[in-house]
């Protein structure tokens, strides 16, 4: 059983080191690995027999016969990803080099039962692939995320605000079962964090979070090359940090926890109050997403009433974010999720000048902060190559340490 599990192990590493160092030969992927040539040649073999590597034409000789080089067959293998958010269900289709292929997007599950919601999930899945001219037989799976927080052990949110009524639920096992496709599961800050290295956006940090804002607020962290879980799954809960020990009670159980304060819907409800009182004049929706969409427009137009709402919001995070990466000694932080579509400048800047100025260990290295390069796709993307990477090598994102 071990033997079988070292294979695989095998096979998924030099898997990944040809979709991120290809075209590369035989004896360049034995000298990154330290495996044998032996090994080399069998799971190359087995790649090879499987379609999803290719012998692509011959390097240049070092003296001996020319080496053949090896390249990821991007098309052989495709991945679902499905994001579950509170205003939008995003679909997006990638392969194995994480080419996003065709996305969808549509309306929330609103009040919708589950099973009313997997019935829309699955035809909206067989519509997508029917445009697409998808070859089912090519697609390894779905990565399905959804806010935390999560049991991934029975596939199920557990209380996340917005889906309270669907605590419990087997998600995973519904949409299996219904799409006849196999389904992995995670919440959306860690597909997110997932999709960023998949697309070599974090390339030369091996220790990263990216934070992502939506309904709510979340962390997907990187230690080391490896994406960290937690003994439940549920790490990251960056809004549930409690930023101000005397302050309002949360759901959650907590004090002060950050969502209190910074999330989307505090910012829209309190442009709704400010636009009540006549100080603010931007069009409010009812949908979250929409509205703050609409108040992050008007600060980046210089309306004085939301760049303070802005600004009070990224000042909040920024605070989580320094615990965090004090905890955490990071090198970068990657800020991804719809929220910041309109408003991401003001939060990178807010939170690299905080950064800058009251990280612990500022004056040994400067912590990064940037948008995600996968903008409101992030956690969806992420979701796709969440399942392609289990098809890879599930254990570690990072092949090779980096120096």
């Amino acid at each position: 059983m071990k033997q079988t599990h070292r294979r695989e192990s095998s096979r998924g590493k030099i898997l990944d080191l040809i979709r991120v160092s290809g075209p590369v030969s035989r004896v360049e992927l034995a000298d990154m690995t330290g495996l044998t040539q032996a090994t080399i040649s069998t799971a190359v073999r087995s790649l090879l027999n499987d379609g999803v590597v290719l012998e692509t034409g011959r390097g240049e000789s070092t003296g001996g016969k020319p080496r053949m080089l090896l390249e990821l067959n991007p098309a052989s293998r495709l991945g679902l990803g499905v994001h579950i958010g509170q205003d939008y269900i995003t679909y997006v289709v990638a392969d194995l080099s994480g080419r996003v292929l065709g996305r969808r997007r549509v309306s929330g599950p609103g009040d919708a039962s589950p099973m009313t919601v997997v019935s829309r999930i699955t035809d909206d899945i067989d519509r997508l692939f029917d445009a697409l001219a998808v070859d089912r037989e090519t697609v390894v799976g779905m990565g399905l995320a959804a806010p935390g927080p999560l049991d991934r052990t029975e596939g199920a949110m557990i209380g996340a605000p917005s889906f309270r009524h669907w605590t419990g639920f087997p998600l995973r096992r519904a949409l299996s079962t219904t799409t006849g496709l196999h389904c992995e599961f995670d919440n959306d800050a860690t597909a997110a964090a997932i999709g960023e290295y998949w697309l070599g956006a974090t390339e030369g940090y091996s220790s990263y979070a990216s934070v992502y804002m939506g309904s709510g607020i979340g962390a997907g962290i990187v230690m080391d090359g490896t994406i960290y879980q937690g003994v439940s799954s549920n790490v990251g809960e960056i809004g549930h940090v409690s930023v101000d020990a005397n302050g309002l009670p949360c759901p959650c159980g907590n004090i002060g926890c950050l969502e209190l304060y910074a999330s989307p819907q505090v910012v829209v409800a309190q442009a709704a109050e400010a636009a009540a009182r006549g100080e603010l004049n931007v069009p409010l929706t009812g949908v979250v997403s929409e509205d703050f969409a609409a108040v992050g427009t008007a600060a980046n137009d210089g309306d004085p009433v939301a760049l303070r709402l802005i600004g009070r919001s990224a000042e909040y995070l920024a605070s989580a974010v320094i615990s965090m990466v004090n905890l955490l000694d990071l090198q970068l932080v990657v800020l991804a999720g719809s929220a910041f579509a309109t408003a991401g400048s003001f939060y990178v800047d807010t939170i690299a000048s905080a950064l800058d100025k009251r990280a612990m260990a500022r004056a040994i290295h400067r912590v990064e902060v940037r948008m995600s390069v996968n903008g409101n796709d992030a956690a969806a993307l992420g979701a796709a190559t969440l399942v392609l990477q289990d098809r890879l090598s599930p254990r570690t994102l990072r092949s090779v340490s980096i120096a």
